[in-house]
């Protein structure tokens, strides 16, 4: 294994997945429509794949990419006929109940056995009542669920129950649907979407991903300097742009300026307390970074991190023990005691399945840990070029 080098990148983060996957539905809508972004991740692959597959009347893989699933179930509940969706065994084993709930209550049967997803549709009937969807576990399935709504004969009012899990991930859906066109009225825990809605915009230009932005930022803290090109503009679309606030909350040197991010190391990194609830996917690089900074760090309001790709929580805790770093399990998140130090270890680490868990073992390593880190391929989830680009590979 061996130490890393200081990382030295300056270029263009590819676009962000959980656009790209929002848009690409939406469009599948509308023949005239050109999405502008590039990403070969597994996520979008699979997304693009899945889209022609369900269109040509065949069976649809979406391999490990539960937000591929999710929301191409509801797309192909729009089209009559019989659907089967498959997935992995892990993919299926996490909470996918709220899809059938949904689509009963528009006339639509689905049912899961082993693994596939077998649905049969006439085409969404009008509810007779407000639609009800559980937000307790995942805000996709109501993304998923407006992502289709498009070009109905009848309006759609929907009451969200149970807590508001990843609300930066809804708004970011209610964001990106807004500038496509569609009219979406929010109120409390309701919304109500009028019929006939249309794309109004035939391009759409998707931002780089900042969930694998911070990754790189991260190590850049730790390990050298990284210059990002085409960051946009803040507020971004996507939550993970908290990220800069965590930057700043930690001391971390970094400009933006002319639409690029430049980050490099700290020298003093501070701990923090910082609530994950909007944006719970920085979570794994986030508790790993706070291990190095001197003190004790709190991350919170995240319980939906144990339904992620991984119990992201326990398997983060996996990786500190490796680093001898203190630690407290909490239900919606950690508390790090951090420290500077490291130690001459040889070990390896398992991401389990889980592209942001490896993340987190690069960044262990940047700072001079000996982890090896066993499955390098499941980045290819979202960022199949991290590897190079952070100088690991």
């Amino acid at each position: 294994m061996g130490q890393v080098k200081p990382i030295n990148y300056t270029g263009i983060i590819p676009s962000s997945k959980s656009i790209m996957n929002r848009v690409l539905i939406a469009g599948s809508f509308f023949g005239d429509f050109n999405l502008i972004g590039d990403s070969k991740c597994d996520d979008v692959v699979k997304m693009r794949n899945g889209l022609e597959q369900l269109m040509n009347g065949e069976e649809v893989d979406c391999g490990s990419a539960g937000t591929v699933f999710r929301f191409i179930s509801f797309r192909a509940s729009r089209i009559p006929g019989k659907h089967i969706i498959t997935g992995s065994k892990r993919l299926l084993s996490r909470p996918q109940q709220e899809i059938i709930d949904i689509l009963l209550q528009l006339g639509v049967k689905a049912e899961l056995k082993d693994d596939k997803f077998f649905i049969e549709s006439k085409g969404w009937r009008e509810p007779q009542s407000c639609l009800e969807v559980d937000r307790s576990k995942s805000s996709q399935f109501a993304s998923g669920l407006v992502l289709s709504a498009w070009d109905l004969d009848y309006p759609l009012e929907v009451r969200g129950k149970g807590s508001k899990l990843s609300e930066g991930y809804w708004q970011m859906t209610l964001k990106v649907l807004h500038s496509l066109g569609m009219q979406i009225e929010e109120s409390n825990d309701r919304f109500y979407i009028p019929p006939e809605q249309k794309i109004t915009e035939p391009d759409y230009v998707a931002e780089i991903d900042l969930s694998s932005a911070f990754a790189v930022a991260a190590i850049a803290a730790l390990s050298g300097r990284a210059k990002l090109l085409q960051f946009p503009d803040l507020p971004s679309l996507q939550p993970d742009d908290a990220f800069i606030d965590v930057l700043k909350l930690m001391n971390v040197p970094f400009e933006l300026k002319d639409n690029a991010l430049v980050v490099t190391k700290a020298t003093n990194l501070r701990p923090i307390e910082f609530n994950l609830k909007n944006c719970p996917d920085l979570f794994p690089v986030l508790a790993t970074l706070c291990s190095f900074a001197e003190g004790t760090s709190k991350l919170v309001g995240a319980p939906h991190l144990i339904y992620k790709e991984s119990n992201r929580i326990e398997k983060i805790g996996e990786l500190l023990k490796l680093m001898d770093r203190d630690f407290e399990i909490l239900d919606s998140g950690m508390i790090v005691h951090g420290k500077s130090e490291v130690k001459s270890i040889r070990a390896s680490y398992d991401p389990d399945e889980d592209h942001r868990l490896a993340f987190a073992g690069a960044l262990a390593r940047s700072a001079g840990f000996d982890i090896e880190v066993l499955d390098k391929k499941v980045v290819n989830k979202s960022f199949p070029e991290f590897w190079e680009v952070v100088g690991q590979n």
